[in-house]
């Protein structure tokens, strides 16, 4: 094959009434350049076409992978997927079973706390009926305890009343028989000694008296 070098070094053969020289050497210079662009153009084409093929080989090559490795990822996903239901499967069992346990420990304990709340409950009522009871006993102990004071205050007072009545009849007779001076120091003395003498201790012996039953009214709640 000849190359661009070849064209330009031919030479002709000189004879008369050849071609003109100089037309023939343009018209070389001018094949050559078109010869060797013409070469470059078919090495590029050349070398695209090799390009072209390599990448031709590279994606073939690449297809298979990417072909393989779809394949081999779907078995690996239907592996995992089996896998993943069988342990889900698992762990669901285990989840249930431990529902289970949690149930039943949370049953028992409920039933416990509800049986000590009762226990507490029937404990408190009965305490607070035996409080209940020892304050009604309390407050009936010195409801009597009122009554006895009352009665013998009240007993009290009538005799004191009745004492002055006497002393003051007594008092207007000495007081008519008399005169009105002595009459009335005697009223005097007779008043002094009701009111310093039987009244105080009367009213002392019915502070004790209540006094006495307000303490054993509380050693009976005690």
């Amino acid at each position: 094959m000849l190359t661009p070098l070849d064209i330009q070094k031919k030479e002709f053969k000189r004879s008369f009434r050849g071609y003109n020289e100089e037309e023939v050497d343009q018209f070389l210079d001018q094949l050559v350049q078109d010869y060797e662009a013409l070469l470059l153009e078919n090495q590029t084409l050349k070398e695209k076409l090799e390009a072209s093929e390599a990448a031709k080989s590279r994606y073939e090559e690449m297809e298979k992978i990417i072909k393989d490795a779809v394949i081999m990822a779907q078995k690996n996903a239907e592996d995992l997927q089996q896998n993943a239901r069988q342990e889900a499967n698992v762990m669901l069992e285990e989840a249930r079973l431990q529902a289970e346990k949690i149930i039943g420990e949370a049953e028992e304990q409920a039933a416990r706390t509800l049986q000590e709340a009762r226990e507490r409950a029937r404990y408190r009522i009965r305490e607070a009926e035996e409080r209940v009871r020892a304050i009604m006993d309390e407050y009936r102990f010195l409801e009597k305890q009122a009554r006895v004071f009352r009665a013998k205050f009240r007993s009290f007072l009538e005799a004191q009343l009745s004492l002055l009545e006497h002393q003051a009849e007594e008092a207007l007779g000495v007081l008519n028989g008399a005169g009105s001076g002595w009459a009335e120091a005697a009223a005097g003395r007779a008043a002094a000694g009701a009111g310093e003498g039987s009244l105080p201790e009367a009213a002392k012996e019915a502070e004790e008296e209540a006094a006495g039953g307000g303490e054993a009214a509380g050693g009976t709640a005690g």
